[in-house]
């Protein structure tokens, strides 16, 4: 009799250990599954007119970290788009996290979510917001840039300035270089482009060889630079001055 109750108090252990570990396995995959992609967005108009749009969001998976293999934001022309090979971005930062959808056409809607892939290879997607790429900079687009003060290099046929680009918003200029005089007040002046800078204007330095200058004579430069749109701007106050 005792022995059987040994035996029975034994199995009731084992029954009472599986239990809590079943558990605390339900407690491990608690499905917590959360990602809020906020409703604002931001962008960025490229020099080719193409449009950049970052959008931001927050996530949580705690509970099934585990059984993640990958999360990142889609995007699509229609609503409810699911995950293919060209359409996804990875998430950059902590929560928040953000991404950018870079060259997308313009004059577009476009429809963003954030999205788990699992392990078994199913997804889970989280709200969706619509992001617009007719945008506008007009008002809002600004470049600052500065003339330094000493030469990148000077020899018998003319001289290389360089300008510095300090901050760039909304919007990147076609075109960049210096307007050039010998009148400070930049009357009967000329334009020379950087011819070798492709794409965006970031922030770097640029510079570009001003030839046919007069000898011993002091030249007046300032920041030039021209949106898609045909506006002009100096970039700031800038102005440097090089004898020749």
């Amino acid at each position: 009799m005792k022995n059987l109750l040994k035996v029975g108090l034994f199995f009731l252990s084992i029954i009472s250990i599986v239990n809590c570990s079943n558990n605390e396995d339900s407690i491990d995959l608690v499905d917590d599954r959360s990602f809020i992609t906020d409703s604002t967005s931001d962008f960025f108009i490229n020099y080719d007119g193409t449009v950049n749009i970052t959008v931001t969001g927050v996530f949580t998976d705690s509970g099934i970290a585990g059984e993640v293999k990958r999360r990142g934001f889609v995007y699509g022309n229609t609503p409810n788009t699911i995950v293919s090979l060209d359409n996804t971005e990875p998430l950059l930062g902590n929560n928040p996290i953000y991404t950018t959808f870079e060259n997308l056409e313009a004059g577009k809607t476009f429809y963003v979510r954030g999205f788990f892939e699992m392990n078994d290879d199913t997804f889970f997607y989280g709200n969706e917001i619509q992001v617009s790429t007719n945008v506008n900079a007009t008002s809002t687009r600004s470049i600052s840039m500065l003339i330094k003060s000493e030469l990148f290099f000077s020899n018998s046929e003319g001289i290389t300035p360089e300008l510095e680009v300090t901050s760039i918003e909304k919007e990147s200029p076609v075109a960049i270089g210096f307007e050039y005089s010998v009148n400070q007040d930049f009357s009967d002046s000329s334009i020379i482009l950087d011819k070798d800078r492709l794409g965006n204007i970031y922030l770097t330095t640029y510079s570009e060889f001003v030839e046919g200058l007069a000898s011993n004579t002091v030249y007046y430069f300032r920041p030039y630079a021209k949106y898609a749109d045909g506006s002009k701007t100096n970039g700031g106050t800038s102005i440097a001055s090089f004898t020749r």
